[in-house]
């Protein structure tokens, strides 16, 4: 089990220091990631797979300011593997592993902001 899912070096850097803008990015991050996560599954789930990979996309944007390495890299196979429409059995599976790891970042980054 990792340590922390949170990495905001990337963020840190991109805002110079304004702590106001991190806190402010977290927040944002912690509404909109659930329902990036939705259009994900949607997409997934309705084997559109310009959907899916658009979504991946977007959300793998999100995810570069706040998450460790591991996540970012399992944003960017998932969104391959949609984009390529190479390996679509997997990508219901390799959803349920990134919906958990988001929730987990979530909850961690909530306990952060108190």
């Amino acid at each position: 089990m990792e340590k922390t899912r949170i990495d905001l070096t990337y963020l840190e850097t991109f805002a110079g220091g304004d702590k106001n803008f991190i806190k402010e990015m977290m927040e944002r991050f912690l509404s909109d990631a659930p329902i990036q996560l939705t259009e994900i599954k949607q997409g997934i789930e309705s084997k559109d797979w310009k959907v899916a990979y658009k979504s991946l996309h977007s959300f793998k944007s999100s995810v570069n300011f706040i998450a460790i390495q591991k996540i970012k890299d399992h944003v960017l196979s998932m969104e391959k593997m949609a984009k390529a429409e190479k390996d679509l059995d997997q990508l219901p599976q390799e959803y349920d592993k990134l919906e958990n790891e988001i929730q987990l970042l979530i909850n961690e980054l909530k306990i952060n902001l108190i």
